[in-house]
């Protein structure tokens, strides 16, 4: 996956236009040089003419609100040139000029549909869709505009991204810190390539570390055959020389402030190396990986928006051709510089992505899939805490994907092997915190496909299939969801109430179970036993027997209850909401218990509650107030305290329902009780102090409630 992605050598000019490589380097893996009369004959016409356009002693009007946004930019663009861009926000108006004085110059106006985001109007654009648009911050514009496609003759023009800045480090100090630097370059042969690699700056800014591999490397670990040392001095106007000798090489490069974040820019070409252009952008290294969604433009002439979170990248756009899409992708992380993500990296279009909070950029990697691809988005806002992916378990006995996003108030729940269903979600009106699901799969009455969020987790009913259903229907059925799980075995330790519900094709019947679980301390036996009896209640000092060895699964967070024999009986998750740990499993499986000889299949959701310490407050059988889903399709309100338990629902039809019971206390734990409504049936209650499980008891055992406390 990592192999081919650091690159032999620096390949192509990487600096302020003006990079010291030779002609060879057009040819990946290539090296050379360049002497300082090239550089300097390159540095003068790179600037001379584009600072016509714009004396510095020209006054611009501006209005208050329009002060900080008006001026100049050194634009670096993902054709591999550097531009200079003039905005000005009273007039609607800009002009960008290249390095040999040519200009174009338009108005721009803000995208009605999108509050901050300002649209190019350019003649070059001829698209069904106008992507040459941009974003604006703090001395910083980021955006696509119609630049020229490099070697092309006659001219044409495609739109691909750029960061512009004004505001640069000047201290050399302010250089240091450990960098991750993507960037891609152009061959006028047609050839395109990516680069990923770390670099350093130290010594106040003399002294620049970068390393040239196939694998990418953390700088310190980066071998000594790979790693390239550059002595860095001052240039003119922001600018920074990077000279290195062994081989001889030369560079140069901005290093921006953008919302006080270092930004390392670079890009272009030399007199040395006319045949290959390229752009170079430069993070710092960090393991920090916020919730943010960012906005930006692709070099496929896309535009549109990104939402990170810890897991997946989330990219919903328009291409210049009027298509739209949302595309999800997996992240995961390497062994070198933490602050690299893989992306999609069991996929067939593999990219590596890096973010700091202001900026985020994603670059193919080295295959020809995806190199030369690359994507650069500009800080929107810090993504609503509760939006994200998180792994459902259902009552139909799958386990699912649900991505909601609160800013868009969307959804998609993939299902396995691939099927997915998307929509929006809207906020009850009367039931504030209360989100309802919009799919056309819901042809009742009412509408019972509800959700409620809480610390890593949301519970609710989806339409999922019916288990085994012929012709597939659906129906509201419960889940939990969550997205945060125990990775290390010594956190799994601890006694769980277990509480499986289970149903047959159908859902024509349903079946139940109590037990208990515990775990080790060391997290690697798990005994299974009636509630109430050894070895679930012996003391941790007495010697106690076991029924099954935990093993890692195919992931981090899977754990496999393996039995005597060696075969996985169980493959559970331990979820972590809030302070509390549940134990999560939802599987299809052969029920013999009615049939020994002709096992039928059926649905298992298990769910388990480690007991709280004692004198804790979840140990007391505190006062809830819930939200409730069952496997009957409704979705009501649930309030329990020591003594009883009440639950008012709506059905599919519309009907309201309640159900009201008195508890027992049960000796076996402290959040399990026994309830008997005024029926004489009785109940099963298990409650954390953040959810609470009622199921029937006995042979006509009928519908789980899944409560989430408000």
């Amino acid at each position: 996956m990592l192999a081919g992605c650091g690159g032999g050598t620096e390949n192509a000019p990487s600096g302020f236009g003006v990079a010291g490589l030779s002609a060879k380097a057009a040819v990946p893996g290539g090296s050379g040089s360049t002497d300082g009369s090239a550089l300097a004959a390159t540095a003068a016409r790179a600037d001379g003419k584009a600072d016509e356009l714009f004396p510095a002693n020209r006054p611009l009007a501006r209005s208050p609100f329009a002060f900080a946004r008006n001026g100049q930019f050194h634009v670096y663009a993902a054709n591999g040139s550097r531009k200079r861009l003039e905005l000005n926000f009273d007039t609607k108006s800009y002009t960008v000029a290249d390095n040999l004085g040519h200009g174009t110059s338009g108005t721009f106006s803000e995208d009605a549909t999108e509050p901050g985001t300002y649209i190019f109007a350019n003649t070059r654009i001829t698209s069904v869709v106008n992507t040459a648009r941009f974003r604006i911050t703090a001395d910083a514009i980021v955006g696509a505009f119609p630049f020229e496609k490099p070697w092309s003759n006659p001219a044409s023009y495609e739109v691909v991204p750029f960061i512009g800045a004004r505001a640069f480090v000047t201290n050399p100090a302010e250089l240091d810190g450990s960098y991750n630097r993507f960037g891609i370059s152009h061959n006028s042969n047609g050839f395109s390539d990516s680069q990923i690699l770390a670099m350093r700056i130290s010594g106040h800014g003399t002294v620049l570390e970068m390393c040239f591999n196939n694998i990418i490397y953390a700088i310190d670990a980066c071998p000594t055959a790979s790693k390239r040392t550059y002595t860095v001095t001052a240039s003119p106007d922001s600018v920074w020389t990077a000279t290195g000798t062994t081989p001889a090489d030369l560079l140069q490069f901005r290093m921006a402030r953008i919302d006080g974040e270092n930004v390392w820019l670079s890009g272009g070409y030399t007199d040395s190396a006319t045949d290959v252009r390229v752009f170079r952008v430069g993070l710092r290294n960090t393991p920090n990986w916020p919730k943010i969604r960012y906005i930006g433009a692709s070099t496929e002439g896309s535009w549109g928006s990104n939402v990170f979170d810890t897991a997946t990248s989330v990219r919903r756009a328009i291409t210049p051709e009027g298509g739209t899409s949302d595309v999800i992708l997996p992240f995961t992380s390497i062994s070198g510089p933490q602050g690299i993500r893989s992306l999609n990296a069991a996929g067939p279009k593999k990219y590596f992505a890096m973010q700091n909070g202001v900026l985020s950029v994603i670059v193919g990697s080295r295959n020809p899939d995806t190199q030369g691809y690359i994507q650069v988005n500009l800080f929107k806002e810090a993504l609503d805490v509760r939006s994200g992916r998180y792994t459902v378990f259902a009552t139909n006995g799958t386990e699912q994907l649900l991505d909601v996003d609160f800013d868009t108030r969307r959804y998609a729940m993939t299902a396995p092997g691939g099927d997915t269903a998307t929509g929006p979600f809207t906020e009850d009106p009367n039931d504030p915190g209360t989100y309802i699901f919009s799919n056309e799969r819901i042809t009742t009455f009412s509408n019972t496909a509800r959700f409620r969020v809480t610390t890593d987790a949301v519970v609710g009913a989806f339409p999922f299939a019916i288990f085994k259903s012929a012709p597939v229907a659906y129906a509201a059925q419960p889940f939990i969801a969550a997205r945060s799980f125990v990775t290390n075995k010594s956190e799994l330790a601890g006694l769980y109430d277990v509480l499986i519900a289970s149903g047959s094709s159908n859902n024509s019947g349903y079946m139940g179970a109590y037990w208990q679980l515990r775990v080790n301390d060391s997290g690697t036996i798990a005994t299974q036993c009636s509630a109430g009896t050894s070895p679930c209640q012996a003391p941790a000092a007495s010697p106690i027997s076991y029924d099954y060895s935990i093993a890692s699964g195919a992931s981090p967070g899977i754990w496999l209850l393996m039995s005597s024999n060696g075969a996985p009986t169980f493959a559970v998750r331990v979820a972590k909401i809030g302070s509390r740990k549940i134990l999560l499993e939802a599987k299809e499986f052969l029920n013999i218990s009615t049939e020994p000889n002709a096992p039928q299949p059926a649905w298992l959701l298990l769910t388990g509650f480690r007991q709280p310490a004692p004198g804790s407050v979840d140990a007391s059988w505190p006062t809830l107030a819930m939200h409730s889903v069952s496997t009957a399709s409704t979705f009501g309100t649930a309030l329990t305290d020591a003594s009883s338990y009440t639950t008012q629902y709506v059905q599919p039809n519309g009907a309201l329902t309640t159900v009201a019971s008195t508890l027992q206390s049960d000796p076996t734990s402290s959040q399990v009780r026994v309830g008997t409504d005024v029926g004489g049936a009785r109940f099963l209650v298990l409650q954390n102090g953040a959810m609470a499980l009622m199921m029937p008891m006995g042979p006509a055992i009928n519908h789980l409630h899944i409560g989430l406390a408000n």
